[in-house]
């Protein structure tokens, strides 16, 4: 199975391409995360509602809502493994560089269990800091 590698990048005329099972799945998972719900015309379902995050510094209510949503998101549109866990780390949010780590432990279909990480950025932040 050959997938084209993201981000796009041309090598003797030709766009790379990559055959590891890891890299195919893990740039899924980002297509997923990164396409909002209803955003594509004949297919709805695909893509998640984590960018509900966007708007709001995350609680703890808030990033279990988002777990649960994106864990079946990811469930009804990922193909090739299963999403066992994922975990938010919320200590790298700042006023100046808000991202959240998003951490993801899958199984493939030949039982390997794989971990990836993914970076989302959280640009609407307003807190007491962010006033001037």
């Amino acid at each position: 199975m050959k997938s084209l590698k993201t981000p796009f990048s041309f090598v003797g005329g030709k766009p790379s391409v990559t055959k590891d099972i890891s890299t195919i799945i893990n740039q899924k998972i980002e297509s997923i995360l990164n396409t909002p719900k209803f955003s594509r015309i004949l297919h709805p379902s695909y893509g998640s509602n984590i960018q509900m995050l966007i708007n709001e510094y995350p609680s703890d209510i808030v990033l279990l809502d988002a777990k649960v949503e994106t864990l079946m998101d990811l469930g009804d549109n990922l193909s090739g493994a299963t999403v066992l866990d994922m975990n938010f780390d919320t200590s790298s949010i700042t006023s100046y560089d808000p991202i959240i780590n998003v951490y993801l432990t899958y199984r493939l279909p030949i039982g390997t269990i794989l971990g990836s990480t993914i970076k989302i950025a959280i640009p609407g932040i307003v807190t007491e800091d962010t006033i001037v």
